[in-house]
């Protein structure tokens, strides 16, 4: 008589507590940038997957039902088809899947922009995401971008969007109306003009929701937003002390703007 099959155990009688921190190193290679290569600026990487990240879970049901949650929050999610619809393929999801992801990048044209400025306060209108990185990524074709339509828009968006910490604009080596950089300090300056606006000239100061950071990257054609607590109510001259240092950091972008001969660059059309 054959003796009795041992099967073997895979650790999984460990305490929970052990069993997550083996997660957390299985699942530690996290970068918001995967799926993009950076060359002399960044362009999506055509062969990336997050089904790669999420192999692991394949392994058994137990690997499934302790890491799925944290390798959704661990994994960047690549949309490079126009006409993928984020919320349809996220409905499919349980609410707690939807509430781990952590990063999701998408290719967006014209179309995608004029759904963006809609979103409300949660990105994709989903009050169920809450991401660590949203990355936006232009269409590169040989049609243009004309992203100074969007502007306005998108500063009011930004004032009360929530549940992103980090929003990142690529170029990706597409044709921008204006310039890309000067479209940024339009950007920018357009939502410090605002919030002064909203703060100080209204009848009842009208504050953020979210306040922004900003930073540009000139060797990747790509700037980012990071989100912050809105500012306290202070008085105009504080108010006004307090932000001379980025008022100045926008002067020596403008300054540093490639020169355009269209004038619709310079008056922010």
């Amino acid at each position: 008589m054959s003796a009795p099959i041992q099967h073997q155990k895979l650790g999984f009688e460990l305490p929970a507590e052990i069993r997550n921190q083996i997660m957390e190193y299985v699942f530690a290679d996290f970068d918001h940038e995967r799926g993009l290569n950076r060359y002399n600026s960044r362009c999506i990487d055509e062969n990336h997957s997050a089904s790669r990240s999420l192999q692991p879970l394949l392994v058994c049901k137990q690997m499934y039902h302790d890491g799925r949650l944290l390798a959704f929050n661990r994994s960047t999610f690549l949309v490079s088809n126009l006409f993928f619809h984020v919320p349809d393929r996220l409905s499919v999801l349980c609410e707690k899947q939807t509430q781990a992801i952590g990063s999701i990048a998408f290719l967006a044209d014209a179309r995608h922009f004029r759904k963006l400025v809609r979103w409300g306060a949660h990105p994709f209108g989903l009050s169920t995401l809450n991401l660590t990185t949203l990355t936006i990524i232009l269409h590169r074709s040989s049609f243009w971008h004309y992203l100074f339509d969007y502007t306005s828009d998108l500063v009011k968006l930004l004032r009360n969007l929530t549940s992103v910490k980090r929003l990142v604009f690529i170029r990706n080596g597409a044709r921008v109306k204006g310039s890309f950089k000067t479209w940024y300090n339009r950007l920018v300056g357009l939502m410090l003009k605002v919030d002064h606006y909203e703060r100080y000239e209204r009848a009842v100061p009208n504050l953020e929701t979210t306040w922004w950071t900003w930073s540009y990257d000139e060797a990747g054609e790509s700037f980012c937003l990071e989100a912050s607590p809105s500012k306290p109510l202070v008085s105009e001259e504080e108010y006004l002390t307090g932000i001379l240092p980025l008022m100045e950091e926008l002067r020596v972008s403008i300054e540093s703007e490639e020169w355009n001969p269209d004038p619709r660059a310079r008056n922010g059309a």
